[in-house]
């Protein structure tokens, strides 16, 4: 490819503009929406990955379901509606560690919570013990947080979901209806900005209640969809995982329907969730894609039949049936490729401002990088393909004729 095929396809897109804009337009969405979700998903790992360094590396997380199996992975696995295979007695077993500095079950309940005609149908009610905020790191901005002291009939907000109820953050002794049944505010907490995390919580949305609570609203039953534990030693946490594994196998008969986890397996099982859901995004977004490919294939075979006089003349002048598919695939491609970059400037701008408004670290990914680009490229050869071979194989004699 010489610099003269690329001259004459600039000549011929600028001659047409509003049809090469529609055409580019189209690349534009179709790269964006595609390098968006691969941008996002990267921030989201990054986001996991330094929580759990934050921690100290000394967290481990215990959650239900086969360690091999595919179930909880690619349903969230903090779903209120997935059967936990945790019981108390798993609990107990953590709770008589020596070598444990702080546990916390966690325990979803569904329902609303509500404040006077405001409802918070969205809001996580968290059922868990006063640990949970060492094993987070979780801030307590006012009041104080759940213990064994305080009554049964007791809440913690988060910070944002006082603020949603209330219209403020100074909730304290205010009342707040969670699945009907009246509680008072004790504490409010201090935002995470971190609606993406390891416990699968927005703990800022949240509404905390004793353990004991929780059950109460299951018949007694404790419901755990998992325990975080942080080890003393943190050179220790693989022996001391590997030591709960070992109980817990005892104490589910020999059923390994649980995963003891921690280091870097705690982001892998964290992000594969939404690594399902990022896939699941990619193939919507392809067909956009797929669909702007089509148009860009209609405008060329446009393009090929308005462009038959000119196609015999290139011929009668000696242009070769490769020169003439050269043409028209470039053409197609630098459409492509101009709409591709384009397309993923804008991806990136969306996905830092997402960022910002989640509080997730913005993240230059080469992949999503490499994928904007190359998808459009691919799209350019392939939906080029067909109206430049149908240019290349005119007849030239036929094609002057045509139009004599």
């Amino acid at each position: 490819m010489n610099l003269e095929v690329l001259r004459v396809a600039r000549q011929n897109l600028r001659a047409n503009k509003t049809r090469t804009l529609l055409t580019t337009l189209g690349i534009v969405i179709g790269v964006a929406s595609i390098t968006l979700v691969l941008a996002l998903g990267e921030s989201v790992r990054y986001a996991i990955s330094d929580q759990v360094q934050e921690l100290d590396g000394n967290l481990i997380v215990i959650r239900p379901g086969h360690e091999d199996s595919r179930l909880l992975e690619t349903a969230s696995p903090y779903s209120i509606g997935i059967t936990t295979s945790l019981t108390e007695r798993d609990l107990n077993s953590v709770k008589v560690r020596e070598d444990v500095s702080s546990y916390s079950p966690i325990m979803l309940l569904s329902g609303s919570v509500k404040a006077g005609d405001r409802t918070a149908a969205s809001a996580p009610i968290v059922a868990t013990n006063t640990q949970l905020t060492d094993v987070l790191d979780l801030t307590v901005r006012s009041g104080q947080f759940i213990d064994e002291a305080t009554n049964r009939d007791t809440v913690v907000l988060g910070q944002q979901l006082a603020i949603d109820l209330f219209g403020t953050d100074e909730a304290m002794g205010q009342s707040v209806l969670i699945k009907g049944r009246p509680h008072t505010v004790i504490g409010i907490t201090k935002n995470t900005r971190t609606p993406v995390n390891i416990s699968g919580v927005n703990l800022d949305n949240a509404a905390y209640i004793s353990f004991d609570d929780g059950k109460s609203y299951n018949q007694g039953i404790a419901q755990v969809q998992q325990l975080l534990v942080r080890a003393k030693d943190p050179s220790k946490v693989d022996a001391i995982a590997g030591s709960l594994d070992r109980q817990l196998f005892i104490n589910h008969q020999e059923e390994r329907d649980f995963r003891v986890l921690s280091g870097d397996a705690i982001a892998d099982s964290s992000n594969s969730f939404f690594d399902t859901v990022i896939v699941i995004t990619f193939i919507i977004s392809s067909i956009t894609l797929v669909v702007s490919g089509i148009g860009v294939m209609n405008i060329m075979l446009v393009g090929v039949t308005e462009r038959t006089r000119e196609i015999g003349i290139r011929k009668a002048l000696g242009a070769t049936n490769r020169n003439v598919l050269a043409q028209f695939l470039v053409e197609s491609v630098v459409v492509c490729v101009v709409g591709g970059a384009i397309g993923v400037v804008v991806a990136y701008g969306l996905a830092a401002l997402i960022s910002l408004q989640l509080a997730l670290p913005p993240v230059l990914s080469l992949t999503a990088l490499g994928v904007g680009f190359g998808a459009a490229v691919v799209v350019g050869v392939l939906f080029g393909i067909y109206p430049a071979l149908k240019a290349a194989r005119k007849d030239p004699i036929e094609a002057l004729r045509q139009y004599q």
